[in-house]
């Protein structure tokens, strides 16, 4: 969740759609291509399901100086008629100033922010490497809403954020205000939803890369439920919005470099560092490094409450290939294919 360098892909105004289907279409059309649903939240029951879900429980800002407290209150996340809500409002709100997986978290160190929000994961109770990752959700609005659905890895393998990943299904920022886009016309809104790659070395030097998308005829992705979706296999990623593919990245243009256990830097093996366990994260930040720098800047205190509501999270996995995962994926020749970057050599970093 730092903000991406990013292009646009949008289809052609006049190009249709497929309507929302029914779950089960959803799904039998999925098993059709050979993806096998393995785990799923449907949010049918009346509370959240704590067996698949874990709250995170912090003021620390998420590393880009958000300005919400993330709570388990149920005024900021609660199932209501089947959908999942995590509500960000303006409050004073006090809590832990440090992420609670820091080595040295300690809880007697507090901060306080001007809002609270609601952030869920599946760390040790949904991890997976390679699949099929869908989400239906409506997106909130506003200067200042910063939406993310998200993976991060579950044993860091190569080491600290971000040399051991990150993976963004989707993210908006400030959708509804006025447009910072380099193309967007006079008057236009923000639409735009984003997918992208966190990777590189360990902070500050990681990289990232990626590409951003906008609904047909000007729809805003706040207005109504879309199906965000992630494809992963081996040495391959793809975004995909209702279906429509719009991204794919590839192991050329992404990669992992650490100490190893002598301290000498190495490059992750393969298509590190995407070939391990992430987990799935739900969270609406309020602000930061992103959402207060772009659009109109700042926070708009009238804006809030706003809402992240999430119809289901689902995840596959490839039949055809249950190692590498692949032989099910959709793609489509227009798509974005993201260059992104390419190792340094090890002797330059020696010499930092």
């Amino acid at each position: 969740m730092v903000k991406p360098i990013l292009t646009t892909f949008c289809l052609a105004a006049g190009y249709l759609l497929a309507p929302v289907a029914a779950s089960d279409s959803v799904d039998d059309r999925l098993s059709e291509r050979g993806w096998h649903k393995v785990w799923s939240d449907e949010f049918d029951a009346a509370e959240i399901d704590l067996s698949q879900w874990s709250f995170e429980q912090n003021c620390w800002g998420g590393g880009n100086g958000e300005s919400q407290c993330y709570t388990n209150n149920a005024k900021n996340a609660y199932v209501e008629e089947g959908i999942l809500k995590l509500v960000a409002r303006r409050e004073t709100v006090s809590g832990a100033a440090q992420n609670e997986d820091s080595a040295d978290y300690d809880p007697a160190l507090t901060v306080t922010k001007g809002y609270s929000s609601a952030r869920l994961r599946t760390l040790n109770k949904g991890d997976w490497t390679y699949g099929r990752f869908e989400i239906r959700a409506q997106l909130p609005s506003g200067q200042g809403t910063w939406p993310a659905i998200w993976m991060l890895p579950t044993a860091y393998v190569y080491g600290g954020w971000a040399a051991s990943g990150e993976i963004d299904i989707v993210e908006a920022v400030n959708l509804g205000t006025r447009s910072d886009a380099a193309d967007a016309k006079d008057g236009e809104r923000e639409t735009r939803v984003h997918g992208s790659l966190h990777y590189g070395q360990a902070w500050p030097n990681n990289v990232h890369s990626g590409s951003s998308y906008r609904l047909p005829n000007g729809a805003s992705p706040a207005e109504d439920f879309h199906r965000y979706a992630m494809e992963w296999q081996a040495g391959e990623i793809r975004w995909y919005v209702d279906d429509v593919h719009y991204a794919t990245a590839r192991s050329a243009g992404w990669y992992s470099q650490y100490q190893d256990q002598y301290a000498e830097w190495v490059n992750g093996p393969g298509t590190a560092p995407f070939d391990q366990a992430f987990h799935l994260i739900l969270n609406l930040a309020v602000g930061g490094a992103w959402a207060g720098a772009v659009n109109q800047t700042g926070i708009d205190a009238a804006a809030f409450p706003q809402t992240l509501a999430v119809d289901y999270v689902r995840v596959y996995q490839c039949r055809e290939d249950k190692i590498n995962g692949r032989g099910c994926g959709t793609s489509e020749s227009r798509a974005e294919v993201v260059l992104g970057h390419t190792a340094p050599a090890l002797r330059s970093i020696e010499t930092r």
